[in-house]
């Protein structure tokens, strides 16, 4: 577990009831959309992706995330943190 990772955890515990719908943003405030979902390696268990619904024809680009339609993929390497937005390192 990274450093990173581990940050994450310490913290406040997050239900997925109460993060799904949450607005992602970048370090640098550009809102990308909203969590849709997490997904997660069945065989550890850790989450590798989180899944951002963008707004209908919005051009989001984001290096390091995959587009699929409205649904971008972004590695969950990259958040730096969550709160009342989840943070992307853009």
């Amino acid at each position: 577990m990274n450093g990173k990772e581990r940050e994450l955890i310490k913290g406040e515990e997050k239900v997925w009831s109460d993060i799904k719908g949450y607005q992602v943003a970048t370090n640098n405030a550009r809102i990308l959309g909203e969590l849709e979902e997490l997904l997660i390696d069945e065989r550890t268990g850790k989450i590798t992706d989180i899944i951002v619904k963008t707004e209908e024809g919005r051009n989001v680009v984001l290096k390091g995330a995959k587009r699929n339609g409205d649904l971008l993929s972004i590695p969950f390497g990259k958040v730096e943190k969550v709160g009342e937005f989840i943070i992307i390192s853009g």
